[in-house]
């Protein structure tokens, strides 16, 4: 009976693999919380930010976050916050997550922590109700692939080409879910362009799942109880 019950757990092991997340960040860190963040690089190209001492923290586990141009220098509410004005009200879940304001250029947040390949993404995101201009846009993104790889978009250009779509989906929290199984392997990364405090894309709950396939470690375990099993019975 145990050599049954350890082929099983066995075969659940290796057989075509559980679904679980292989990812999760609800950016409830407390000491990621700071002040406005400035970007102190001096570079007018595109440029990895860096966490900056009493700053709101832009790059964290798992998340880093990129700025073509010189548009946060001036300083601008960006980054892990508990801030819940603009309409918000509280956060989808805990309390706190990620804002996105006012980046004079394009921006990008990568959660580059999960290279590979996935089941589903999914992520929370609330747009702050006010107006938006068609230089605005918001888009998520899967992988390289910048037709089949783009999940979501919401551009200024569309609608009334006066930021109608963004404003019609501002106001309330939604959770967005994608099937990127057919998209192969990437990561996760969010794509916005905003140039007004009060244009904010708030970023909650984000989730990556996939098929987990046990560590060399966990077969190795398992391997182990298997042969104290037949040592016992002799």
């Amino acid at each position: 009976m145990k050599n049954l019950v350890m082929a099983g757990l066995l075969a659940s092991f290796i057989g075509s693999g559980a679904i679980a997340d292989v990812y999760y960040q609800g950016f409830e860190d407390e000491s990621w919380l700071g002040g406005k963040y400035f970007d102190y690089s001096g570079s007018t190209d595109g440029h990895w930010l860096t966490n900056n001492a009493g700053e709101s923290w832009v790059n964290g586990p798992g998340f880093n976050a990129w700025v073509d141009g010189d548009g946060l220098a001036d300083g601008d509410y960006l980054g892990v916050t508990d801030y819940t004005g603009g309409g918000l009200g509280s956060w989808y879940e805990g309390s706190q997550g990620y804002q996105i304001s006012d980046t004079d250029g394009d921006f990008e947040l990568h959660f580059d922590g999960y290279e590979g390949y996935a089941d589903t993404v999914s992520l929370a995101v609330f747009i702050a109700d006010t107006g938006y201009e068609a230089a605005d846009n918001f888009s998520i993104h899967w992988g390289s692939d910048p037709v089949n790889g783009t999940l979501f978009d919401l551009d200024g250009n569309g609608g009334d080409g006066n930021g109608s779509d963004l404003e019609d989906a501002s106001g309330v929290w939604m959770l967005l879910e994608f099937d990127v199984s057919g998209l192969g392997a990437g990561h996760l990364h969010l794509s916005v362009a905003n140039n007004s405090g009060s244009e904010i894309i708030f970023i909650d709950a984000v989730t990556i799942t996939g098929g987990v396939i046990p560590a060399p470690g966990a077969l190795a375990l398992l391997g182990l109880a298997g042969i104290a099993s037949r040592r016992r019975r002799r």
